[in-house]
């Protein structure tokens, strides 16, 4: 499945993942110095696991940042980053049905956030649920648009535009297999009636072969 329309914004997720690591580096860093032990808070823990996760990303161990995001969203499951880091690593392994299971879970948290709504869009692309692909880009349209985000905006119509003609494309391949389906039906009933029409009447005898002793 093509993922085109949201390819420059994934390469661009992915410079987005490595300053966010970059942040969060530092900032369980100076958390580290600190002399005074203090209890983290959800959103800290959240923000030291999202590093962790970062940093198993960069030396290629995908299964360990996977479950370090994961862990992100259970300990502070209000804070978006987690989410956006976990689905965006699952889309870039064409893991699909998994990042789609995860927007869904951000749509209801982040109702009005139009960056959950593309990526859902396209984990549904992915996974091949096209029509639900259309409503999640048509949603995040209207977000963009409501808040001013052109470039978000443009992105998102894009996408829809390449769903759009790919749901055209499927359509028309559906209607080919439905006619082929049709027409073999149809044959196959014609041979039904003749066998039936045909049926007890008496096979024609080659007149010379009769006359034979």
């Amino acid at each position: 499945m093509g993922l085109t329309a949201g390819k420059q914004f994934l390469i661009r997720g992915l410079d987005m993942v490595k300053k966010i690591a970059l942040v969060l580096l530092v900032a369980v860093a100076l958390a580290g110095c600190s002399q005074k032990p203090v209890e983290k808070t959800g959103v800290e823990q959240a923000q030291q696991l999202l590093a962790e996760g970062a940093m198993f990303l960069k030396q290629s161990n995908v299964a360990q940042a996977i479950q370090s995001f994961a862990s992100a969203i259970k300990v502070a499951p209000d804070y978006f980053e987690s989410y956006y880091l976990l689905s965006e690593t699952l889309i870039r392994l064409h893991q699909f049905s998994q990042a789609e299971a995860v927007l869904l879970a951000a749509a209801n948290k982040f109702p009005d956030n139009g960056v959950v709504f593309y990526l859902l869009s396209v984990a549904q692309q992915g996974a091949g649920n096209i029509v639900p692909a259309i409503v999640a880009a048509r949603k995040s349209i209207d977000i963009f648009t409501a808040q001013g985000d052109r470039e978000g905006q443009q992105r998102s119509m894009i996408l829809l535009a390449a769903l759009v003609t790919e749901a055209k494309r499927l359509s028309g391949e559906q209607a080919a297999q439905n006619a082929e389906k049709d027409a073999l039906q149809a044959a196959e009933k014609a041979e039904q009636i003749v066998t039936e029409a045909t049926a007890g009447v008496p096979t024609p005898v080659d007149n010379a072969s009769a006359q034979q002793p």
